[in-house]
């Protein structure tokens, strides 16, 4: 998804339509996966309506958040504040859930956490960091809305609130994030939409709804969310990194280096 998103400008494609068609995609893919049409007349009436109504709202504002915050305070600096939302979960996994905590756990999530900021640091001239203090609470706003989806998720899978994966959850979810964009392209009279948003919101849609409904398998089968959460965001930042790399040719510094190594040390202990 990340590269994606990354060939969306040279190929001039408006990433709110893309992403509205993306959710549409994913409510698509989930009927597929479960073989019927998820949307019944008891729909309103299962336990997991009112998390995938609120969910669907925080999906569609705080991708605005983050859209709004990569153009002003760049990518590098969203992308870390929102990966540190892993703390959100992993707190509540630990003090809420009861998960298990030991040593090498407890050095993965700070190894983590490095990684993070490693990863994506990058020098910044005079005019970059004036640019961030003038808006300095909107990766604030980005790392509280990626930390309150993530811990959203994380309760209802852990409550028992969701079943079967959360399969129906997921993918209505999604439907209603396609429909609250909608509501936004109606208010605002924007309803231009190209064949390019539209093949880029199909692309994007199956890797976005496994994305989050093998969060919620993850869970479902064991995974405590202070490993799986951790596990997810470095493991995201460390191949777009390899495939930065690989195949758009970027080149890293030493600090970024340093937190490739990191991450791998991260997922070795988390592991044990």
């Amino acid at each position: 998804m990340a590269i994606l998103f990354r060939l969306f400008p040279k190929y001039g494609v408006n990433n709110l339509n893309a992403i509205i068609v993306n959710y549409f995609t994913c409510f698509t893919v989930g009927s597929l996966i479960s073989r019927q049409f998820l949307i019944t007349s008891d729909l309103v009436s299962h336990t997991w309506f009112p998390y995938a109504l609120f969910l669907s709202l925080t999906f569609i504002l705080f991708f605005n958040v983050n859209a709004f915050t990569i153009q002003k305070v760049g990518m590098i600096i969203t992308s870390v504040f929102q990966k540190l939302s892993l703390v959100g979960p992993v707190v509540m996994g630990l003090l809420v859930f009861g998960e298990s905590g030991n040593l090498f756990k407890y050095i993965a999530i700070a190894l983590t956490v490095l990684a993070i900021l490693f990863i994506n640091y990058s020098p910044k001239t005079d005019s970059d960091l004036s640019t961030v203090k003038q808006y300095w609470y909107w990766p604030l706003l980005v790392f509280f809305g990626s930390g309150l989806i993530e811990c959203t998720l994380f309760f209802a899978q852990e409550t028992g609130v969701v079943s079967d994966s959360g399969l129906a959850f997921t993918s209505v979810l999604f439907l209603m994030a396609g429909c609250w964009g909608l509501l936004f392209k109606l208010i605002t009279k924007r309803w231009k939409l190209s064949q390019r948003d539209v093949i880029a919101g199909l692309c994007i849609g199956v890797p976005n709804f496994f994305t989050i409904w093998l969060i919620m398998k993850g869970l479902e089968v064991g995974w405590e969310g202070s490993v799986l959460f951790p596990l997810n965001n470095v493991g995201v930042i460390f191949f777009t990194a390899i495939i930065g790399i690989a195949v758009f040719k970027e080149k890293l510094n030493k600090i970024n280096l340093l937190g490739l190594l990191l991450a791998s040390v991260a997922v070795i202990l988390i592991s044990q």
